[in-house]
This record gives structure tokens, C-alpha cells and sequence, in this order.
């Protein structure tokens, strides 16, 4: 049942969804959006209708016809007699009696889309409570009258008289059993709808005001029906278009919208005066065999592209985030998912409204789904995505907005795939095009394949180390402490943590000043790299982790060089009679999840996972509900197949800022709050003691990595945001996550003050690397110079005094010298024999601007560094003068 419902219903659920977020975004109002999507649905259905409406006419012709003399056999004859008389009578006017389910062709269209409507609508989070008219909820029952105290709810019935009223229209002329036949179906349907939410009984009481309007339209004898049709859909485009234009004419998507709308309202005018001079400039000719098998190759290519190669594309690029989802363990299950929902839109639905139609029809169907598949693959392969990263909730972490050389180039490019299209079908030979697109389908699939082996194999990999310590918890308990009488050491790596921020943040909130007493702000640090991979190793290993670093040890592989820089800080720790708590340790044996298996010959090292472990338990402590992972995955692997294969020009739209026109519209909130919830934990899950041993916590934290808006002035998680604040970046999501990070360790900070625990710890909040967009540093290099700007701040022990700056020149691989500075006597790196030291800096610093390395790729021992991008730097990073192309030195 699922797998069904997934490929007949849930393709329209998507069209439902895509229609009811668009009129939100445009009325700001529930109940008409529901309006809205029954008009979409109906205009959709008109041409299924029309068949509908054929079929049955024909059915009635037929029945007509041979009525007579069938009264006549059911007369003279019975029992088997009759039977065989009329099976006869059927074949020789070549009727069969299954015919007769051709008169129910009409309420048989109708299902699907009530199921889907259904399924949509009495789930719908956005509505609960939401008002409408007179409906007071239109996640509920009306009960709009009251007798007795019972509650009665008058919408059904309205929706009942509509239909009713569109039967009466219809049924004129029909035989009795007809109009019998339609109000039974009316009576079922308040029976079913009567004690559902408003909003469904809302739904269909405007697709039966459609239907009775689509009624008295055929019904009524004009000259020029069809021009009265195109007349209705232009005023409606208008109507759209001049809306938009007075009520959002400030906004620029708005704008976009109204030229759209209005270009929209002439198109079938441009169709009409085009067809007949198109026809006689191209005679396209239907032959059954050519027109069918060019018709199944194209939407089977459609089906390859994606259903199954970018799917596996995007989860072979690191099979292990997508690995242990919820109660989906192997990530090959979105894969399959996501071929279901394509087979269901490219596939079923196709060939089911395909040989609905006539075969002059069916011809154009083929040049259309050929020019359409075709010009997909160029989409996809000539005009790939450039925007940076994109998480496990599809959310890119670059701007998706093209430039309109791209455009105007994308829009010039495709007229050849349309072109071709028209060429191949028009060509004598078919095989051609046969051959062309099986090859396309076979190389599609056969990449396909190999992506799958290699997310299986990553998989059975991951399956080695994955922990039960991994997975939820009901419950908190403690995982380390802090001494009061020792000395505590503190470091926390914000994934991704923006530097540039931070003065913004305490303008915006001064109480901060105070609580992040003793503290130090280095502005003017660097990272190395502008990514976890290779910005994170001098974080925890120093100057011997720098790119330049690694590659010169070129017979140590590339992993263990990685884990060595994870595993450096806690081990001469450790050895130092610290207790040590690890958490998280990014990429550790370069795995998506942290294998800590690196630490097994440390037992004295309390390794742990946190990220995602404390989620749910959040959510049910604060009563907040939000869609799974697997969820969203399940729904945005094919919105993000699809936007791989539009226009460039529709991608920004069809994107809608990582919202992909969900209705929950909360698709990154549950990965900020994987490690939101451990900041807001860390009081409980930190305890203290009084002991004198000392301690060391070194945590690695993603919630600054993923971009959320928070509820201001506490920058809390809420459903819907209504205050953003008043910083110079309140409207900015990543500003969002960025303070609330550090209101919640501000937090943490006030107890360890109250607790005596502050001024014996020594704490670093540093981070691997900066936002890739530029918020603040725009000083003409052909790089972002805030991405490799990471956050770093400072307290040590016994400081005290207002939080102030120092624009010293640093660097992230500075922490473990921070770290041990005045605790442990000339470090020394176990691993290389180096000192642990700052005296690097005083050479320029090899910035790997464009440096990469594959995560799951563990032979290799070096980074793919590129010197013709890459630079040296020094000194003050803000200053353009100061970096300098390594091609140049």
C-alpha cells in the first residue's frame, strides 16, 4: 500500500503542496490557499474531464443503441440461455460489458486526487487554529450550529446542495438510473466528509462550485466555446498579475511573478493564432509504433535521470550522512523512495493520460515528452549547480541566484534539445531516436549501479563502528565534569562559528558583555581552509596539521595524519593526569559520523557523540514537533532531482531559500537543533564537582553550521519566527544561529560563575572556518575573505574584566598552544616530535583557498592543493596587501 501510495497519490500531494505554499506566499491567508489549490486541481482536471465526458457519451450512445434488443433477449430468454444469446448479441457489435465502467470514468479521475487532498489537508500543521470566514478552525469540524448542545456542522451540507445542484445541470436528459447514480455519490460523500476538518469539506465544496460552473459551460451552446475558455484564464491571469503588482510591488520576486502572470494570460492566445499556420509549416503525422515507443523511451529516460542517477549521485558523495536515519538504517532506501515518487510523475501518470487521449493527440504528446526529456539532460549536464554544500536537509550553503548571462546563455541552449526533438521525430528512420536515448538510459542507469555498490560498500563500512551511544536517548545523564578545586580546561569548536559577527552580537545583546567577563575577541584570525576537512585538523593538532604541513609528510596516508591531529590535544592531556571528555570529533577516520574508534588505545579518554543524540528528547521536553529526517529527505530528494533539471532561471524559485515550498517550512531547524540541544543541555550534561582532579572538555558543536531563524530577543527555536531582532543582520539566518549559540553558552557560563567553577576553567571557542557568502570583509581578492576568518575567543584563568578585542594576528592552529600554555612544560607533539608552538606565524601562512579532499577516500597523503588559487597571508587579513598568490612567491 505504501509503495502505491506513493506512486499514484504522492505525486499529487506535491502538486497540492507546490500550489497551496505559492498562494501563501502571495494572499498570506490559509483558507484561501485551500481555495486556491481546488481551482488548480480543477483547471488540471479539465482536460481529463473532457475525456471523461467523451467516453461516457459514448457509453450512453452505445447503450442506447443496443437497448432495445437487449430488453427484448431479457424478455424472451433466461438463465444461461440469456447469457449466451447476449454474449453474442455484445461480439456482434463488438461491446463487451466491462465497457459500462467507461460511464464512471468521471468519479473513477476523482479518487486519486480526494485521497491525496485527504492526506494533505488533515495533516496540515499550518492550519490548526487557523481561521477562516465563519469557519472558526479550519483544522476541525465547523460546527457552525448549535442545538441542544450538539454541535452541528452546516458545511457538508452546503457542499452537498453545491452538488446536488452540479448533478441537476449535468443529469439533464440522462436516464433516471444517471441522475440516481450521481446524488447516491453525493449523499456518500457527506457521509464521509461530514465529521472532517473544515478545510478538506472546504476543498470540495469549491471543486463542486468548479463543477457546476464546468457544467453550465457545456452545457450552453456557443459559437466560439473553446475562445470563451481562453477568455477565463487570461481575465484570472490578470486578475493575479494586477494583485501582485498593487499589494507586493516592493518585493522583487513579486515583480517577477506579475511580468509572469501576465505573460501567461496571453500564451494560449499566441497557441491559437500559431496553431494553424504551425501545422501547416510542420506535418506531424501519428503512426502508432513510432509515436508510442518515442513517447515510453523519453519518459523512461526522465525515470533514469531522476529516479535513479542523481539521487545516487548526491548519496554516493557521502553515503554515510545518509546512513542511520531514524528507523531507516542503509541509505539505499532513498534511493528506491525517491525512483517510486519519479516512477509515479514521469511514469504512471504519463502513460495513464496518454492513452486516454485520441491519436492526434497522442502525437504531440511524443514531441513534447521528447523535447522535455532532452532538454532536462542538458539542464542537468551542461548547466550543473554551483552552490557550494548542501546539508542532509538540502539546504545549499552558497547563493543559488544565477546571473542573466547564465540565463540568457541556458535559455539559448535549450532551443537546440527543442529543436532536435522536433528534427528526430519528424525523421523517417525512429531508430535513431530509439537508439540515441536507450544509449542515454543505459549510460544513466549503468552509473547508477556503480553509485549504488559504492553507498553500499560505504555502508557496510559504517556498520563496523556505529554505536548504540549514537542513537536517542529518553533521559539525560552526565558525561564529564568540572573540578572546583582543579584546573578545567575548555574547548568548544562551533562548527562554522562566524567571527564577523560577534561585535554585532554584543551590540545587539550587552548584557553579554558581562557574562563573557575575562574573555578576549581576536578578530584577525585565519583559518586554513574554508571547510571542516582540512580547516579542522590545526584547530585540534596545530601548526603540524596546516595543509602546507601535511603534504610534506607524503608517506604517512592522509587519514592517519587526521586522526593524529584529533587525537594530539587529549592525549598529552591525558598523559598529564587530565580527565579528558572528546566529543564529536569531526571526520574522525575520515568518516561523515565520528568513528571513535581512533581513540581505543586511550582508554583513559572519555570519547563521546552528542550531535543528534539529544534532538528528539528536546523536542518532547519543549512540546515541539518537527518532520523527521527521513521525512524531509524522503520529500526533498526529488525537489532537489527536479530543480537539478529546470531552467536556471526557474532554480532560485523553485529553491524558495532551502524551503522547497514545504508547508512545515522547517526543513534546516532539526539540523541546528542536532547540536542546538546539546548547547542548551551542556549545564546538565556538564556536572561539577569538588574534587581536585583537572579536567579538560574538547567539543565540537554543529549548530552554527546549519542556518536557522530563531525567535528574538533569547534567539530561541520556535515554529514560526515573528521577531528577528535589531542587529545590522537580524534578517540573516546564520546570524540567527550564531547568537543564540552564544546565549545559550552564556548560559552555561552565569552557572559555572555561581558554581566557582569560572575562574579556575580555561575556555577557547574557536572554530574550523568562516561562512562561505562575505557578510563584512569585501576587500577586492577573488575569494570570500570572511570564509577563512574563523571565530576565536579566549578567556583564561582568573581573568576577569569586559569582554574586550585584541587585533592581534592569529590563527586557529593557535588553540593547542593556548591550550597548554603555563599548564604543561614544553609540549611537544607525540606524534611528530614537534614542538607545540605559535613561532610559525611569523612566516606567512599557507592558505588553501581551493584545497579538497574526498572523505571517504583513505589511500591518499596529501591534499589536492592548487598553488595557482592558493595564498600566503600575514599579518592583518583585512588588508588585501597583505596576501599574496602563492604562484607569485
Amino acid at each position: 500500500m505504501n509503495i502505491l501510495f506513493t506512486v499514484i497519490i504522492y505525486p499529487i500531494t506535491q502538486i497540492l503542496e507546490f500550489s497551496f505554499v505559492f498562494s501563501q506566499k502571495l494572499f498570506r491567508e490559509s483558507g484561501i490557499s485551500i481555495i486556491f489549490i481546488s481551482i488548480v486541481i480543477s483547471v488540471l482536471l479539465l482536460p481529463l474531464y473532457a475525456v471523461a465526458e467523451k467516453w461516457q457519451q459514448i457509453e450512453r450512445d452505445i447503450q442506447k443503441k443496443l437497448k432495445s434488443k437487449i430488453d427484448k433477449i431479457k424478455k424472451v430468454f433466461k438463465g444461461d440461455e440469456q447469457y449466451m444469446i447476449l454474449s453474442t448479441f455484445y461480439k456482434q457489435n463488438h461491446y463487451h460489458p466491462v465497457y459500462a465502467l467507461r460511464s464512471t470514468f468521471g468519479l473513477l479521475i476523482q479518487i486519486p486526487f480526494f485521497i491525496a487532498a485527504y492526506s494533505f489537508l488533515s495533516h496540515l500543521e499550518i492550519i490548526k487554529g487557523v481561521s477562516f470566514l465563519f469557519i472558526k478552525d479550519l483544522s476541525s469540524p465547523d460546527g457552525l450550529l448549535s442545538i441542544g448542545g450538539f454541535s452541528i456542522n452546516l458545511l457538508p451540507f452546503v457542499m452537498t446542495f453545491i452538488n446536488c445542484l452540479s448533478g441537476l445541470i449535468y443529469s439533464r436528459g440522462l436516464p433516471g438510473k444517471d441522475k440516481i447514480q450521481i446524488f447516491l455519490i453525493a449523499f456518500i460523500f457527506l457521509i464521509l466528509l461530514y465529521n472532517m476538518p473544515s478545510a478538506l469539506v472546504l476543498y470540495w465544496t469549491m471543486n463542486n462550485i468548479f463543477s457546476v460552473v464546468k457544467n453550465i459551460y457545456y452545457k450552453i451552446h456557443l459559437k466560439y466555446k473553446f475562445h470563451a475558455l481562453i477568455v477565463l484564464f487570461s481575465f484570472f491571469c490578470i486578475l493575479l498579475a494586477v494583485f501582485c503588482m498593487t499589494k507586493y510591488s516592493y518585493i522583487s520576486k513579486a515583480r517577477t511573478l506579475t511580468a509572469v502572470c501576465f505573460f501567461t494570460a496571453f500564451i494560449p492566445w499566441v497557441f491559437v493564432f500559431l496553431k494553424d499556420k504551425f501545422t501547416k509549416i510542420i506535418k506531424i503525422e501519428y503512426e502508432y509504433k513510432k509515436s508510442l515507443s518515442i513517447f515510453l523511451v523519453s519518459i523512461f529516460l526522465m525515470f533514469s535521470l531522476f529516479g535513479l542517477f542523481i539521487p545516487s549521485q548526491l548519496i554516493a558523495s557521502s553515503p554515510q550522512e545518509f546512513s542511520f536515519i531514524d528507523n531507516y538504517t542503509n541509505p539505499l532506501f532513498f534511493i528506491f523512495n525517491t525512483s517510486l515518487q519519479v516512477l509515479g510523475l514521469f511514469v504512471f501518470w504519463p502513460i495513464c493520460i496518454y492513452f486516454l487521449f485520441s491519436n492526434s493527440i497522442k502525437k504531440y504528446f511524443s514531441v513534447v515528452f521528447l523535447a522535455v526529456s532532452l532538454s532536462l539532460l542538458v539542464n542537468v549536464f551542461l548547466f550543473p549547480d554551483k552552490y557550494g554544500m548542501i546539508s542532509i536537509n538540502f539546504i545549499f550553503d552558497g547563493s543559488i541566484k544565477p546571473s542573466n548571462k547564465e540565463i540568457l546563455l541556458n535559455l539559448c541552449v535549450l532551443l537546440v534539445p527543442i529543436a532536435l526533438a522536433v528534427i528526430l521525430y519528424l525523421s523517417r528512420n525512429r531508430n535513431i531516436v530509439l537508439t540515441l536515448i536507450s544509449l542515454c538510459i543505459f549510460s544513466l542507469v549503468s552509473i547508477s549501479a556503480v553509485n549504488i555498490y559504492k553507498i553500499n560498500s560505504s555502508f557496510s563500512e559504517l556498520k563496523k563502528y556505529y554505536v548504540n551511544e549514537q542513537k536517542k536517548v529518553q533521559e539525560i545523564s552526565p558525561i564529564t565534569s568540572l573540578s572546583r578545586n582543579g584546573k578545567n580546561i575548555v574547548i568548544i569548536n562551533l562548527d562554522r562559528g562566524i567571527n564577523v559577527f560577534v561585535p554585532f552580537i554584543f551590540e545587539e545583546a550587552p548584557e553579554l558583555k558581562e557574562i563573557y567577563s575575562g574573555f578576549t575577541y581576536y578578530p584577525n584570525t585565519v583559518s586554513f581552509n574554508g571547510f571542516t576537512r582540512i580547516g579542522s585538523p590545526p584547530v585540534f593538532g596545530g601548526y603540524d596539521y596546516t595543509p602546507e604541513e601535511v603534504n610534506k609528510r607524503e608517506n604517512t596516508l592522509l587519514v592517519e595524519k587526521h586522526n593524529e591531529a584529533l587525537v594530539m590535544l587529549p592525549r598529552i592531556l591525558s598523559e598529564n593526569d587530565f580527565s579528558v571528555c572528546v566529543t564529536d570529533p569531526p571526520y574522525a577516520n575520515y568518516n561523515w559520523r565520528s568513528d571513535l574508534s581512533i581513540f581505543d588505545d586511550y582508554p583513559d579518554i572519555n570519547a563521546r557523540l552528542t550531535d543528534s543524540v539529544y534532538t528528539d528528547l528536546w523536542l518532547s521536553e519543549h512540546n515541539f514537533k518537527l518532520p523527521e529526517t527521513s521525512d524531509i529527505i524522503k520529500r526533498n530528494m526529488l525537489w532537489y532531482s527536479l530543480l537539478k533539471g529546470m531552467p536556471v532561471f526557474i532554480r532560485q524559485s523553485f529553491y524558495m531559500d532551502g524551503d522547497w515550498y514545504s508547508p512545515a517550512n522547517q526543513n534546516s531547524l532539526r539540523l541546528s537543533l542536532n547540536g542546538y540541544s546539546v548547547l542548551d543541555y551542556i549545564s546538565r550534561l556538564v556536572e561539577i564537582s569538588d574534587d581536585n582532579k583537572n579536567t579538560a572538555l574538547i567539543m565540537t558543536n554543529n549548530t552554527t553550521h546549519e542556518n536557522s531563524y530563531m525567535q528574538a530577543p533569547e534567539y530561541v527555536p520556535v515554529k514560526n519566527v515573528t521577531e528577528y531582532g535589531t542587529g545590522r543582520f537580524s534578517k540573516e539566518p546564520a546570524y540567527h544561529i550564531n547568537i543564540a549559540s552564544l546565549k545559550r553558552l552564556a548560559t552555561w557560563f552565569e552557572l559555572l560563575k555561581r558554581e566557582n567553577v569560572y575562574d579556575n576553567t580555561r575556555i577557547i571557542l574557536v572554530s574550523d572556518h568562516g561562512p562561505p557568502p562575505n557578510f563584512v570583509t569585501k576587500i577586492g581578492l577573488p575569494f570570500n575573505v570572511d570564509h577563512f576568518n574563523p571565530l576565536l575567543m579566549v578567556k583564561d584563568f582568573n581573568a576577569d574584566g569586559e569582554i574586550k578585542t585584541d587585533m592581534s594576528f592569529m590563527s586557529n592552529a593557535d588553540v593547542p598552544y593556548l591550550s597548554l600554555i603555563n599548564i604543561i612544560d614544553n609540549p611537544v607533539n607525540p606524534f611528530t616530535g614537534n614542538k607545540i608552538s605559535v613561532e610559525r606565524k611569523r612566516e606567512p601562512l599557507y592558505i588553501a583557498i581551493s584545497g579538497s579532499v574526498h572523505i571517504s577516500g583513505r589511500i591518499g597523503t596529501q591534499y589536492k592543493l592548487n598553488p595557482e588559487k592558493d595564498y600566503y597571508v600575514h599579518d592583518n587579513i583585512f588588508s588585501a596587501e597583505n596576501w599574496t598568490p602563492v604562484s607569485n612567491r
